[in-house]
């Protein structure tokens, strides 16, 4: 089954070692759906969207790591980012957000099949990740191609001819996708200064 999840928007530990997930992700959407139906591990669910993109709520059995994140939630002063990432090579990048005292003890016991890597520590600043989630599949791949082919770059370094070509679409319609992705980046920008 061709499945990605990309990202985990919420997820709660129940008092009933259930958890309650909302997650965003693509691929065969009919599948999964199956397959949810058919998991004796799964109590709950509900699909929207289709294969290019979908978001999902599912109330499963607490598995090993979930719970591992979600007690060490609870029981510490450090906070975790949403979304969680699911990255390339199956494992999640999960942000947390604390004080280093609240660190002190965080990584200290971990079961030995969990690995666990620091990418880096410093001051948090949000990633543009919260705005891009709010762009539809084809968005982003034309957004990803315009930002790889230097569009963005001054002086600019590609052609809505050139992204259209590369992502098999009409210029016209690149130009559509990126008046788009501009509109929701920049008023999500002002929407966030206008809340400072």
């Amino acid at each position: 089954m061709g499945l990605e999840y990309r990202a985990t928007h919420r997820m709660e530990l129940l008092d009933d070692d259930t958890v309650a997930m909302f997650a965003e992700g693509r691929g065969d959407i009919e599948g999964l759906r199956r397959v949810l139906a058919e998991s004796p591990e799964v109590f709950d669910f509900s699909l929207s969207g289709d294969d290019t993109g979908f978001f999902s709520y599912t109330r499963y059995a607490a598995d090993d790591l979930t719970r591992l994140l979600m007690e060490n939630r609870r029981e510490s002063s450090y906070l975790m980012d949403m979304p969680i990432e699911h990255t390339d090579d199956g494992g999640l990048r999960v942000t947390y957000i604390g004080t280093e005292a609240a660190f002190a003890n965080a990584l200290s016991e971990q079961p030995d099949d969990i690995r666990i890597e620091i990418e880096r520590t410093g001051s948090y600043t949000p990633g543009p990740r919260h705005v891009v989630s709010q762009l539809t599949e084809r968005q982003r791949e034309v957004l990803k191609t315009a930002v790889d082919l230097g569009y963005y770059q001054e002086p600019r370094k590609t052609t809505h001819d050139e992204i259209a070509t590369a992502t098999e679409l009409s210029e016209t319609t690149v130009g559509e996708h990126l008046r788009k992705i501009e509109a929701t980046v920049f008023s999500s920008l002002h929407v966030g200064a206008a809340k400072c």
